[in-house]
């Protein structure tokens, strides 16, 4: 049986190849584990979870697809107390928030220090996880977004870097990713406008009821520079 991915995971997946041991946080039910070693990106995966009863059914499935205990081992843990420094080559966490990975990494600092590649696809919370990772002095070393099923995701890999806080980016760029804007990711744009469209609908309703809070008055402001930062480099590209 061979595991498919949906995008977000296939992205992240992506960003994993070439590691010998990688581990996987929150592992859930184990498909992305397991796609990993039908793939060959890994050579082994360490499969970790809070949930005893979703390793319970990400052992089924490594049974189904024929990975054997040699190649695919799973723990019971929270976060990456389960890890010696060095044990793994890479870390991923999938489908968590933002805040918990940041919360997770800096629980765990000895063993996401020693890895060589840490690789995050948040359900939210971007903004504080980069800020987080750049305080830390973690170095950011690529980025993408993928749209799945009608939604957006972001994949960011980082790498430990001088331990130095690094120059801190703008909020918005913080949130939607200094590298995938640079790059011009194709998927950011349509992002952007989305974001932007649906902070516009919330200030209107904030300013019939004669309250705009600040945050999301930065916040709008912030997704709107972006976009026009990207519309006139459009506008010049078009006009050469």
């Amino acid at each position: 049986m061979q595991v498919h991915l949906r995008p977000r995971l296939a992205a992240a997946a992506s960003f994993l190849c070439g590691f010998r041991t990688v581990a996987d946080i929150g592992s859930d039910h184990g498909r992305l584990a397991v796609a990993l070693l039908q793939q060959s990106s890994a050579t082994r995966v360490i499969a970790s979870d809070i949930s005893a009863d979703s390793l319970t059914k990400a052992r089924a499935l490594a049974l189904r697809c024929g990975v054997s205990e040699e190649q695919l081992a799973f723990s019971v843990s929270d976060g990456l107390s389960h890890l010696a420094p060095g044990e793994a080559d890479a870390l991923v966490f999938a489908g968590m928030g933002g805040e918990l990975i940041a919360r997770l990494l800096e629980e765990g600092t000895a063993v996401a220090q020693a890895a060589e590649c840490i690789v995050m696809q948040p359900m939210g919370g971007t903004l504080e996880l980069r800020r987080f990772l750049l305080e830390q002095g973690y170095a950011l070393a690529d980025e993408q977004l993928v749209l799945d099923a009608g939604r957006y995701y972001q994949i960011i890999a980082a790498k430990p870097g001088s331990g130095q806080p690094a120059d801190m980016p703008c909020d918005a760029l913080l949130e939607f990713g200094p590298i995938a804007f640079a790059k011009r990711d194709p998927a950011l744009y349509p992002a952007l406008l989305r974001c932007r469209d649906s902070r516009l609908r919330r200030m209107r309703k904030a300013e019939q009821r004669g309250i705009v809070p600040p945050q999301l008055a930065h916040a709008l402001h912030g997704v709107q520079e972006l976009l026009n930062i990207w519309e006139r480099e459009r506008q010049t590209n078009e006009a050469n």
